[in-house]
């Protein structure tokens, strides 16, 4: 999309951008410290009515500290949330050197967001590094619920394919298994079968057949049972995880 074919929120502009995805634009308000996300177009509208109900429905929950605070809606059709100055896990870890503590804590912190999710009644879908942010203290973020499901609503995303649970996406395996993959992802750099195509992807999955993980110790337990299905629910992930920092 051209720069003058973007329609920003009154008030900002192009200098005020952080990100411009399939379906919201997010800019900055610089007053505030907090970011303002709107439709790319009016055929998304339907995705950021999607994340606003979500994000009322975790605030009724009483909000989560992995999950980016939520501050109501904006004039036009748009919502706000807190800004994460550090940006985007997945460029984080690609252009900075992360050590195996940092790993293991924004990893328990996304589990345990994830299980706070689960117990809204949310499905986040397509969860990958790209879809968690960093706070100025490197604490890790879920955001991005355009696509999510709400009560067993359909999801609005399509799942990478890396990440992508060979199996019915809307019980919680689903988001478990995406984050075995996201975890692999925060471990090695890289994510699964990073050299293969799209294509060739889904059919090891559905054979079980997964990346080798034994070198990676306890963490690749952990991952490999993400992919085997061998957590019930996502507080079964937390455990786990957990056990590994007391």
């Amino acid at each position: 999309m051209a720069s003058d074919d973007i329609q920003y929120t009154p008030g900002f502009g192009y200098k005020d951008l952080v990100a411009c995805g399939s379906t919201g634009l997010v800019v900055l308000d610089s007053a505030t410290q907090t970011v303002i996300k709107t439709p790319v177009g009016p055929e998304n509208s339907a995705h950021i009515q999607r994340e606003r109900q979500i994000y009322e429905r975790l605030t009724e929950r009483g909000q989560h500290q992995g999950v980016l605070s939520y501050h109501g809606e904006v004039e036009g059709g748009g919502i706000r949330f807190e800004f994460a100055p550090k940006f985007d896990l997945q460029s984080f870890i690609r252009r900075e050197h992360v050590d195996t503590s940092l790993h293991l804590r924004c990893m328990v912190q996304l589990a345990n967001a994830l299980a706070f999710i689960h117990r809204a009644g949310i499905i986040y879908g397509d969860f990958t590094t790209a879809n968690v942010f960093l706070d100025d203290k490197l604490n890790a973020k879920l955001a991005d619920f355009a696509g999510s499901s709400i009560d067993s609503s359909p999801l609005l995303v399509a799942v990478t394919t890396s990440h992508e649970f060979p199996g019915n996406l809307l019980p919680e395996q689903g988001d478990i298994f995406a984050y075995g993959s996201a975890m692999y992802e925060v471990v090695t750099g890289q994510r699964p079968y990073a050299t293969l195509s799209e294509a060739d992807i889904p059919p090891l999955f559905q054979n079980g057949e997964f990346p080798d993980v034994t070198s990676l110790g306890s963490l690749g337990y952990i991952i490999r049972n993400c992919w085997d299905g061998g957590y019930k629910d996502s507080q079964a992930l937390v455990k786990d995880l957990e056990g590994l920092t007391a």
